[in-house]
């Protein structure tokens, strides 16, 4: 569908400006951070901080095992632990959250950070076509909180219809009646009018608030909403159709995660023992088709541990499906051909994918009315000044409290679907600004835009004032899928959106395009002259702006998932072919074993998954005690080593149980590496790592942590595939517990096809993508191509072989960067690579 060049000097210019914006961008960041460590204690939080559970204290056996910290089983830890005589574990693949995640404002930027898996859809020809490589970027956290610690913070609950579908659908107990309990049980209403509402409730874990700043330009467009007919309403209470001000998973302004309100509160509790940077490669399942535990991989280190009465699965709609196709659960045709034994046929398991799917690119232009030169919407200039970080710290105010993707939204009809039914089929995010207003920086790096989409939507109106209403379409009937890549369990699943299978969803889209299109020509819009962007997407430029053509194409090139994939493992009755789980959420054929996230959903909810993740997260912790209420001796696994915890409490002799374990205090954060490990693309090479203490050439605390942590662990020959590293305090040799970054490459070693016969092994291969680094010349319109001289030497990347191989960091990739003062005076980047005994340098 798309017909435009590759390469256009306008992409040049844009990408390479984008990229020197870049490192003040991180400096700003790196500012901010630190003035929160000195003057916001309270976002800080350093004493509730949940703690690592050392890895060589943990039990072998635990009551129940839950695999993924995020927005479900982050609840059904907080919830099980309640129980004393139950012991939790809690494994989490991340980290714990970063202090910026706290920032409202700042949620576009976590997203292809290191707290982020980095998903991306295999290619398409039917949609994400203005993307790289035509991929779109699925951003799910890889964290504590899970992707509650990436999102927009937006709480929807969804209609009451989609609930009593589900229930319809033959799952027993899942009507709105049913849930409504549940949202309210987790949910502390701050928002004064609806305090005292049937529809909510107080004192719950999640706080939920407006944003505490709000541009003047999402004011007027609710004002056109009203003139347009519509009502600003409570769209979580008795009816869904209207608009909002946004309601927000926030606390006192501040991001509201399920870390911080299940997590926090539970973690001291001695019967909850949570790991991070902990990945579960499989679930163990014996003879009898239990499940009996997991295995799982922290610091480099395997480790096998029981579970004496389940395992609970809450890995995300990507990863648990994943991780039960890797347990040989799931369609035995599929498991064989990748080579993995089947234990559990169960067909449904990676199918019935959904996700809300967004027309992005549809911004406006509008004339500042103020002219004093105060801004009317969201500007990164702005947002990011000093004076706005001052506000920030010391008022506790500005703008960096605002959300600037959905500071409002809607739910409104198309003619496709009855009003008077109050289901409506489109929702509209209210956006104070567009992608031209933060230069490129973030917004355009989250969705994955190509350099020539952004410049030609953006690079003519940088920062005119712009807002922008996304349509997307709540209810698609289009289905993806999640396959195996291979056995492995660091290998990406493949997943496969398929936006628009279905025709009906393209039309929808368009309808709600044209709903936008009314609301802005209404009277509070014109007065400020707001009209659409005239330029187009590189692909479509062919069509009438505006015309169903036009629309149907900016949908196809500009598609944006809203971070909502669920259905994966769906929930259903025994004669549903295609159900994962039963209505008590047990995993079909095998016993021990319950998916908890929001891969259970039948059907998609109309509106936002979170809130509704986190009910399941809540109901299902209410069903898992109640079917244990007996406490069936012959369902229980006997595990030697679970003891009693008023035991442990009460005696701390080794003789009658394990000793108690005093978990540590959080140290005084590095801020600078801490801050450059979120952003590792950014951050790669310009920051200097510390010293190392033990002695020697000085050399970087990259070789300290590979001689001290993975001494002896030589590089493996399947080590080809793209990895983070290069990063402050990054021990490249724990690839096996921290796997790929599944979205744009950051470095890649491979083959070098120029081996001279006088080198006994091939040279690594390094190199950085072109599209980021104006420095690298192509020879390729491929991105990861790159114009090779004779012998082992690239363009400026010069590789220095010493005679003398034989040393002790043999097998060992750790970089060490430093600057270094020419004769003429000027400054020079130098890198220097360790590799399998050799060194080479190479110079920026």
């Amino acid at each position: 569908m798309s017909s435009h060049s590759p390469f256009s000097i306008k992409s040049t210019v844009s990408s390479t400006r984008i990229i020197f914006g870049l490192l003040p961008g991180l400096g700003s960041l790196i500012l901010l951070r630190m003035a929160i460590h000195l003057y916001r204690p309270d976002i800080e939080d350093a004493e509730h901080r949940v703690r690592d559970y050392p890895f060589e204290h943990l039990y072998d056996c635990y009551d129940f095992i839950i695999v993924g910290a995020g927005s479900a089983g982050a609840v059904v830890a907080n919830r099980l632990s309640e129980n004393p005589a139950w012991n939790i574990l809690l494994l989490e693949a991340g980290q714990d959250e970063n202090v910026l995640s706290d920032v409202p404002t700042l949620f576009p930027v976590l997203q292809t950070s290191s707290i982020d898996w980095q998903f991306v859809t295999e290619p398409s020809e039917e949609y994400c076509l203005g993307m790289v490589n035509r991929r779109c970027k699925w951003p799910r956290g890889k964290v504590l909180g899970g992707s509650s610690v990436l999102n927009a913070m937006l709480y929807i609950r969804g209609n009451k219809r989609d609930y009593d579908n589900w229930a319809e659908m033959g799952n027993i107990g899942w009507s709105y009646n049913d849930v409504l309990k549940y949202f309210l049980k987790s949910e502390d209403m701050r928002i004064p009018e609806y305090q005292n509402d049937p529809y909510h409730a107080v004192g719950g874990p999640i706080s939920i608030e407006n944003f505490a700043y709000e541009h003047p330009i999402t004011r007027k467009i609710l004002e056109a909403a009203q003139q347009m007919g519509y009502n600003i309403i409570d769209v979580n209470g008795p009816v869904q159709t209207g608009f909002t001000r946004s309601h927000a998973t926030i606390r006192d302004g501040l991001r509201c995660s399920t870390a911080k309100g299940y997590l926090r509160p539970a973690f001291k509790r001695p019967n909850l023992h949570i790991s991070v940077h902990s990945l579960v490669e499989k679930i163990l399942i014996d003879e009898d088709k239990r499940a009996y535990g997991v295995k799982f991989v922290k610091h480099g280190q395997t480790k096998i541990i029981k579970a004496s009465r389940e395992v609970i699965l809450s890995a995300g709609s990507i990863q648990s499906p994943q991780l039960l196709m890797l347990s040989g659960i799931g369609d035995s045709a599929h498991l064989k051909q990748v080579g993995i034994y089947p234990i559990v046929n169960l067909p449904g398991v990676g199918i019935n994918l959904q996700d809300h799917v967004a027309m992005g690119g549809h911004s406006f232009l509008f004339d500042n009315p103020y002219d004093n030169g105060t801004d009317y919407c969201f500007n990164l200039n702005t947002v990011l000044s000093l004076g706005n970080v001052i506000d920030f710290i010391l008022n506790k105010k500005g703008s960096l409290y605002s959300m600037m993707e959905a500071e409002a939204m809607a739910f409104v009809n198309t003619k496709y679907q009855n009003p008077a039914e109050d289901h409506p089929d489109i929702q509209l995010f209210i956006a104070p600004t567009a992608d031209n207003m933060d230069g490129g920086l973030f917004g355009k790096r989250a969705n994955g835009l190509t350099d020539e989409t952004y410049a030609e939507l953006y690079e003519d109106i940088l920062y005119e004032p712009s807002f922008s209403i996304v349509p997307l379409v709540i209810r698609p009937k289009s289905r993806g899928y999640i396959k195996l890549k291979d056995a492995n369990p660091y290998s990406p699943p493949l997943i496969y959106a398929n936006y628009f299978q279905d025709p009906m969803d393209i039309k929808t889209l368009i309808e709600g395009a044209r709903i936008v299109d009314a609301l802005v020509k209404q009277p509070a819009l014109q007065e400020i002259n707001a009209r659409p962007n005239p330029h187009r997407n590189p692909g479509c430029t062919h069509h009438s702006l505006m015309s169903d053509e036009h629309l149907e194409c900016q949908a196809r090139h500009h598609s944006l998932t809203i971070y909502h994939p669920v259905g994966t493992c769906s929930m259903g009755p025994a004669e549903n072919p295609d159900a994962v789980v039963d209505p008590r959420l047990r995993v079909y054929g095998v016993k021990g074993l319950r998916v908890v996230d929001g891969s259970i959903m039948p059907t998609i909810v109309s509106g936002n998954t979170n809130a509704p993740i986190i009910m399941i997260g809540e109901k299902a912790s209410d069903m898992i005690k109640e079917d244990w209420a007996e406490n069936v001796a012959e369902e229980v696994i006997y595990c030697s080593q679970v003891y009693s915890r008023q035991n442990e409490v009460a005696n701390n002799s080794e003789e009658n149980g394990p000793k108690k374990i005093q978990l540590s205090q959080n140290e005084a954060p590095n801020l600078l590496n801490e801050t450059a490990n979120l952003f590792p693309r950014l951050s790669h090479g310009l920051i200097h790592p510390k010293p190392n203490n033990s002695g020697g050439n000085g050399a970087s605390s990259f070789s300290t942590n590979l001689q001290n942590d993975k001494e002896g662990k030589s590089l493996p020959n399947s080590y080809n595939s793209i990895h983070q590293f290069g990063a402050p305090d990054v021990d490249l040799n724990s690839y096996n517990w921290r796997p790929y970054p599944y979205g744009a490459p950051e470095y890649v070693f491979k083959q070098n096809p120029w081996r001279t016969n006088t080198m006994r092994e091939p040279l690594p291969e390094f190199y950085l993508p072109v599209n980021e680094y104006p420095y690298v010349k192509s020879y390729s319109e491929t991105p990861m191509r790159y114009k090779p001289v004779k012998g082992p030497v690239y363009d400026n990347w010069r590789y220095h072989i010493p005679t003398n191989r034989a040393n002790k960091n043999r097998n060992k990739v750790y970089f060490r960067t430093d600057e270094v003062i020419t004769p003429k005076g000027s400054k020079e980047c130098k890198i220097w690579l360790y590799y399998d005994g050799m060194k080479y340098k190479i110079t920026v």
